[in-house]
Order: structure tokens, then C-alpha cells, then sequence
């Protein structure tokens, strides 16, 4: 046993955790929270519902943004706060906007009246990302890493990659406790469930995409398909973490097409960005996509031009 986990921790400081698919992540967490404060007012998103008279600034919640500062403050504390995520998005210093970050996200999820899922899973895995942010020296999480950063630092290392081992792990549990609870509607179990969601007057698409879904679920192999094959999806993204990483990479743009098929047909943009950010820890958080992309563009301007080329310039 000791020697397995020392094979591990080895494992673990010989490659480095702050990747750019993790500073991605990172973009795609601020965007959720940011896409809300910009495009809604704070009026709108903090206002007495039924049960809720006022906004409620008790336990964790009243060390949130919106219940530190007066009511007649709250439009500079949005600014504020869209201050904040425009920063951690940019990608300057994870280990500077890290707990700001986390501190706007749980703030919009523990005092904002009108919330999805996704403001909840944004805030959790904002902390989540706290020691991981902490430990990344970057100046820009686009960059890519440094591959002695992890033998320089073995300690932030082995909290870095164990930071993000509970990531996944959070991961895989939202994708199955989504599945799982859905078995307990029969809706759900009969392939019918989509069919009410998108036909539903809140959370279903409006204009031309209604036209289109409404055409669309009045047969029953699209309905029954889109049902089912969301309690497939969801159950195998949950198990995901656990598959090699070949197949890791097969599934994850079916995941993210699937978010984005949430998010355009329920506009339910804040929890696209929230899973995208979800899939990527989960199943490609080692990736270099945009260094290897950025890389390929630069020797392209830079290379030697074929004397084809030079004629077709002349």
C-alpha cells in the first residue's frame, strides 16, 4: 500500500496540475456567474418570492456580497462583482482571483431569488478550485505550465492533483445523483419527461424553436429518445472518471453538446457554462488544446513560404 501511494505522489509531481484546459475551466465558472450580473438587474434577481419576504442575510449567507453592503448600494455591487469575474475569466493571476471569485458565486447563489442549477454548482466548484488556484503561480492560466513547476514545488503539487481527484469526484457525483433521482419520476422512466420540459411554459425554447421541438415531440421515438438518452448520458458522464482516457475524450463533446442543447432550447445558459467547466476538470483537465493551437498558428505565420505562394503574391 505505502508503496503504491508512493508511486502515486510520484505520478503526481512529475506532471503539473495547472494546465490550460484547468485555466479554461476556470473562464468557463466566471462566465456563469458573469453572464447573470451583466445581462439581468439586480432588481430582478433580489426580490421577494413566495415564503421569502426579503432577502434573507442568515448563517453563511450574510457574509455574501449583496448582504454586506445597503440595498441602495446593490447597483455598485454589481459592478463590483462584474469587475471581479471579467478579472478571473481574463485568466490574471488564478491565485489572486480565486477566492473573490468563489466569494461573488456563493454570494449570487445564497442571496439571488431567481437561481438554476447552475449558480449552485458554480459556487461549489469555485471552492473546490480555491487550493488549486492557490497553488498555480501563473501570471496567465492560458499559458502553458511549467513542466519542472512540479518538481520545484512537490508540496503544491500533490495538494494541486489532490484537489483535483475531489473536482472529479464532485463531478462524477452530480452526473449520477442526477441520474439516479430522475428514476424515482415516472415520467422519467416512461420516456416522457422531455416532452413536458419543453412544452413547459417557463422552461421551454420560444419563437421558431418552439415550432420546431412542438413538431418534433409529437412523436414518440424523439420523445422517448431524448429521455432515455439523457438518463444514458448523465449515468455514463458519472462513471467517466473511471474509463480510460481514450474513451474520456470520445465522450466529453457529447457532453458538451449536450449542455449546449439545455442551454439554447431552456436558455439555460449559466448551467451550460457551469457543466462545461464540470466536464472539463472531470474528463480533460491535462489538456494543452489552446498552447498546442496557438503554437501551430505561430510556425504557420513563420514558416518559410513555398515559391507557389510567393508567385500568388506578386
Amino acid at each position: 500500500m505505502l508503496i503504491r501511494l508512493s508511486e502515486w505522489t510520484l505520478r503526481m509531481i512529475t506532471r503539473p496540475a495547472w494546465t490550460q484546459n484547468v485555466g479554461i475551466a476556470r473562464t468557463f465558472l466566471a462566465l456563469c456567474g458573469l453572464g447573470t450580473l451583466v445581462f439581468s438587474s439586480v432588481d430582478t434577481l433580489i426580490r421577494p418570492a413566495s415564503g421569502v419576504p426579503e432577502l434573507v442575510c442568515a448563517g453563511p449567507s450574510a457574509w455574501g456580497l449583496w448582504c454586506l453592503v445597503p440595498p441602495d448600494t446593490h447597483q455598485l455591487a454589481q459592478i463590483l462583482a462584474i469587475t471581479i469575474l471579467i478579472v478571473a475569466a481574463s485568466g490574471w493571476r488564478p491565485r489572486f482571483t480565486a477566492i473573490p471569485m468563489w466569494w461573488v458565486l456563493f454570494s449570487n447563489q445564497s442571496s439571488f431569488t431567481i437561481v438554476d442549477g447552475g449558480d449552485q454548482i458554480a459556487a461549489v466548484l469555485a471552492l473546490l478550485f480555491i487550493p488549486l488556484s492557490l497553488t498555480d503561480t501563473r501570471v496567465w492560466h492560458w499559458t502553458a505550465p511549467d513542466v519542472d513547476d512540479s518538481l520545484r514545488r512537490p508540496h503544491a503539487a500533490v495538494i494541486a492533483h489532490t484537489t483535483l481527484l475531489i473536482l472529479k469526484i464532485q463531478v462524477a457525483f452530480v452526473y449520477i445523483n442526477a441520474c439516479l433521482s430522475k428514476l424515482g419520476v415516472d415520467e422519467w422512466l416512461d420516456g416522457t419527461a422531455v416532452y413536458y420540459w419543453l412544452r413547459d411554459p417557463m422552461f421551454g425554447p420560444s419563437g421558431p424553436l418552439r415550432d420546431l421541438t412542438d413538431a418534433l415531440m409529437v412523436h414518440p421515438i424523439p420523445v422517448a429518445t431524448a429521455s432515455w438518452g439523457t438518463l444514458f448520458l448523465e449515468f455514463f458522464l458519472g462513471i467517466a472518471i473511471f474509463l480510460p482516457r481514450r474513451f474520456k475524450l470520445q465522450i466529453l463533446p457529447v457532453g458538451i453538446f449536450f449542455h449546449l442543447g439545455i442551454a439554447v432550447t431552456m436558455g439555460l445558459w449559466s448551467f451550460g457554462f457551469a457543466m462545461w467547466a464540470a466536464l472539463l476538470i472531470a474528463l480533460w483537465p491535462d489538456g494543452a488544446a489552446v498552447a498546442q493551437t496557438v503554437a501551430l498558428w505561430r510556425r504557420r505565420g513563420t514558416r518559410p513560404r513555398r515559391p507557389t505562394e510567393l508567385l500568388q503574391t506578386r
